[in-house]
């Protein structure tokens, strides 16, 4: 009995070190095995010919992941693991296309019937849009005879509120000018109250004001001294010594350009081939530029290619998050004490 036992644990043990082994190699894989990406960009002038060919294919693993995106001829996005298609997307010109040449390819018959049927469909909408109309009509002018009615209401009303009005006396509309002498150190006082609060709260804005002038030299003066202190230099250094590593990583490894260019002056062709001559030691014999001083055109192909490792990213992060410079830095941005 225990002997089974043993066998059935060595069986589990066995089986969960090879998931483990799995998970890892899994893990190191995506980790370490570069994704490949290609990109040709094409350009031929014609009758026939799209003006701007793009290309861009995307490998992982020895192409167990294939990605393909092409535009705008034929556009589509094909993504496949191995060789199972698990999406694809043509776009909706290549549809109306495939209709087109299905419709093309049936009788004339057949023809007549999916046109007839389309203008049927086409006239139940436009006959539905014409009810919809009609009734949205109807109801407006009922909307407007309530409004009229309404307004008349109250202009009604309104005559009748002045009637009454006008059967009080005189003597109870108009004070007289002894009234109107009993209010007067009353309405002063009102008006005393009245700039006194204005001047205070003008007193108020200017303190507030200079508060807050205050409290923003204070936050610029702070984040000047973060700024030169020590803490920040190292932090700054080692954030650009990542950022400089994770663009090498995105360089392309192989970039080539072979243009044909022609203009209608032929001094603004010569031109511009003379700028790329002044850039020459940087370009190096990577872009070649051919000049046309017969016609206009912009012909020719770019071909880029490189690689990306998530582990650079990953190392990048890690660092950066371990750091205890940033960290100290942060809190005094967020002005926390250290």
């Amino acid at each position: 009995m225990l002997h089974i036992i043993l066998l059935i644990l060595k069986i589990i043990g066995i089986v969960l070190l090879c998931l483990l082994g799995i998970l890892l190699l899994a893990l190191c894989s995506v980790l370490f095995v570069p994704v490949r990406y290609r990109i040709e960009i094409t350009r031929k002038e014609g009758e026939n010919q799209p003006p701007v060919v793009v290309r861009v294919k995307i490998t992982w693993l020895l192409h167990f992941l294939n990605i393909l995106i092409r535009y705008p001829a034929e556009v589509m996005v094909r993504v496949r693991i191995m060789i199972f298609t698990i999406l694809k997307m043509p776009s909706e010109k290549g549809e109306t296309k495939q209709e087109a040449k299905q419709e093309k390819n049936l009788p004339k018959s057949k023809k007549s019937a999916v046109r007839k049927g389309k203008k049927t469909e086409d006239e139940k909408i436009e006959g539905e849009k014409a009810e919809d109309g009609k009734a949205e009509h109807d109801k407006a002018e009922d909307e407007n005879k309530a409004a009229i009615l309404k307004t008349e209401k109250q202009s009604s009303d309104q005559e009748v509120e002045l009637q009454t009005e006008g059967d009080v006396p005189k003597s109870d509309k108009t004070p007289s000018f002894m009234d109107k002498l009993r209010a007067l150190p009353e309405i002063i006082k009102k008006i005393i109250h009245k700039i006194k609060s204005l001047f205070e709260n003008i007193q108020y804005t200017i303190q507030r004001l200079c508060d807050k002038m205050k409290s923003i030299s204070d936050t610029i003066q702070y984040y000047k001294d973060v700024v030169e202190s020590d803490i920040f230099q190292r932090s700054f250094r080692l954030c650009k010594g990542e950022l400089t590593a994770i663009l090498k990583s995105l360089k392309p490894q192989k970039f080539e350009a072979k243009l044909i260019v022609g203009m209608d002056d032929p001094a603004a062709t010569g031109k511009i081939l003379s700028i790329c001559g002044m850039l020459y030691p940087v370009l190096g014999g990577q872009v070649d530029v051919v000049g046309d001083f017969e016609r206009k055109r912009i012909e020719g192909r770019v071909y880029i290619k490189g690689r990306i490792r998530f582990w650079t990213f990953l190392r990048v992060a890690v660092r950066i998050y371990f750091n205890q410079d940033i960290k100290k830095l942060l809190k005094l941005l967020k002005k926390e004490a250290v």
